[in-house]
């Protein structure tokens, strides 16, 4: 059994848990109006201008720092220890720095710049994990708006399988005109303050924090005492779009039918309710098909905004502190139901004394996730570990490795597909992507598989191609068809939507290729589930490595690392 130890919230509401609960229980929020470049408005929740001081770290960087420094306080653990894992949930980390990336005679980003390299996600969570002096690899989860329970499941799952004793699971976004930009001309968002599950509500506010939350064994807890225990993960696909969410929901319909849940336990759901007209609406219908459109539900963007990374961890932390004062938030900006399911939202607080809650969230990709948890006493937690399934496969798992140049890729693609002209409409990543996993299903065994892709740039090469965009004040034009592939998780979208897989999906960023790490989480996964997975980077400089394999069910890490190792060096 996995429990939480401890927490933290830093927002523009408060340092602490504590203060952040504060201020919703009293009806505070941080949401302004500013302007974009074109005059625009949009509404958010900033922090203060005097707090993005430069110094050795950046602001996301500090944000993270302090944050995880105060849960890691509270729980009284050693960060150095080789037995703790670092676990950052973002979807854009550093990403303003390309903002100071020098552009060349040609027109072109140099993507060289010290500051290229230090918005790549893995070197930002280095720099993090460092800083405790802690010896392992962190690794990054970047699976969209589900980042935050997408790493949380991913640290919890590996304290399960007994890779670490503790996981520090760090979510995190600061807003830069990149973000607001691509959000602009998606034409999402709200000029005023955001109505999630209102009829009269026309997009969402974006918000900047960082939230921390600290997993442990049921070892570590006290005599006596209550604490919160995970008792159900599920992440899902939907396979409709890369942008839009399925219009029967899907994916966070299977999520809730996975954790088979009895609504007479659950105090509230914990919605995404990015108070977007199709988000909003898909939600209300995958409650409703799993029996719980009569189980209390609220939103939390209209008091913090969209946090991106950061919203699954802050979100779940103060739904925790929520069940323990026994109320139920209200959902702020929402007066008049403007979904098609009747589902129990109100503006209003409400009392509970129920100890369990659903957390539900859904993202760009088709990605969703939900998490079950309690507030448990240590009479039902059992000390003996969940140690990792193993069978050991004596056939050979099947792999490839193309390193194929841009029009190599289309040459592929037409030889080998052909039927597919959406081929055509994706970036780099997406393609390489793509063309590695349809060489791949040819040869590997049909089944339903789950998507687990990392790399170590992410999605650079669009993050740079949009920061052109808005880089010039008088030639301002955000492209909607580059803001939305500059997520790294869309590629495994395209071959969930392409295979109609209603599986897992995930993205993960490391430092540097490490096939023993890759072989740690896709061997978790597979306990779940045969997968696709491997190492899928495009680079600035042009060239493209896709190093994947096909993993059967159950598969044993010691099979999956050579296979890798094989294929990856």
């Amino acid at each position: 059994m996995v429990i939480k130890l401890a927490d933290n919230i830093y927002s523009p509401l408060g340092v602490t848990t504590h203060q952040n609960y504060q201020a919703v229980i009293e009806g505070r929020c941080a949401l302004r109006q500013y302007s974009l470049p074109d005059g625009s408005p949009y509404t958010a929740s900033l922090f203060p201008e005097e707090q993005r001081g430069d110094g050795k770290y950046t602001f996301f960087e500090q944000l993270c720092i302090t944050s995880a420094s105060d849960a890691i306080a509270r729980a009284g653990i050693d960060p150095a220890s080789p037995r703790v894992r670092f676990f950052l949930s973002t979807t854009k980390g550093n990403v303003h720095l390309l903002a100071k990336c020098e552009e060349t005679s040609s027109g072109c980003f140099d993507s060289a710049a010290e500051n290229a390299e230090r918005a790549m996600l893995g070197t930002s969570a280095s720099i993090i994990s460092k800083y405790f002096g802690n010896p392992n690899t962190p690794v990054v989860v970047s699976n969209a708006c589900i980042s935050g329970l997408s790493a949380q499941i991913a640290a919890v799952r590996s304290i399960e399988a007994g890779l670490c004793d503790t996981a520090v699971v760090i979510g995190c976004d600061t807003l830069s005109e990149f973000i607001i930009s691509g959000f602009h001309c998606l034409h999402a968002l709200s000029p005023t303050q955001c109505r999630p599950f209102d009829r009269d509500r026309c997009g969402l506010n974006l918000g900047e924090a960082a939230a921390t939350i600290v997993y442990g064994n049921s070892a570590a807890m006290k005599p006596n005492s209550e604490t919160w225990t995970v008792q159900g993960c599920a992440m899902c696909n939907d396979a409709n779009h890369i942008s839009g969410p399925s219009r029967t929901g899907e994916g966070s319909y299977r999520c809730l039918q996975t954790l088979d849940i009895d609504p007479s336990d659950l105090a509230f759901i914990s919605v995404h309710g990015t108070s977007t007209l199709y988000n909003d609406e898909m939600e209300s219908i995958a409650i409703d098909r799993a029996g719980l459109a009569d189980v209390p539900l609220f939103s939390l963007k209209g008091i913090y905004g969209h946090t991106l990374g950061a919203a699954g961890v802050l979100e779940t932390v103060l739904a925790m502190q929520a069940v323990e004062h026994g109320v139920v938030f209200g959902t702020r900006g929402f007066e008049n139901i403007g979904v098609s399911r009747q589902v129990n939202v109100s503006a209003e607080l409400r009392a509970t004394d129920k100890r369990s809650f659903v957390k539900l969230l859904s993202g760009f990709g088709g990605c969703n996730a939900a998490m079950k948890f309690c507030y448990s006493d240590n009479l039902n937690i059992s000390d003996e570990p969940c140690e990792l399934e193993e069978q050991t496969y004596q056939h050979t798992i099947p792999s490839i490795r193309i390193t194929p140049t841009a029009d190599e890729l289309v040459e592929l693609y037409r030889k080998e597909v052909g039927d597919y002209p959406k081929f055509f409409k994706m970036d780099p990543l997406s393609r390489l992507g793509f063309i590695a996993s349809e060489l791949l299903l040819k040869k590997a065994p049909k089944a339903d598989y789950g998507v687990l892709l990392f790399n170590r740039s992410s999605s650079m090469v669009d993050d740079i191609a949009f920061q052109q965009t808005i880089h010039d004040r008088a030639n301002w034009f955000p492209s909607p068809a580059l803001f939305v592939y500059t997520l790294p998780n869309i590629v495994t979208g395209e071959i969930a939507i392409r295979n109609h897989f209603l599986t897992e999906t995930n993205f993960m960023v490391l430092d540097a290729p490490r096939a023993d790490i890759m072989a740690e989480q896709i061997a978790i996964a597979a306990q779940y589930g045969p997968q696709l997975s491997g190492w899928c980077e495009t680079a600035a400089d042009g060239t493209n490595t896709a190093a994947l394999i096909a993993v059967p069910q159950h598969s044993d890490k010691a099979t999956v690392k050579q296979t890798l190792s094989d294929i990856l060096f």
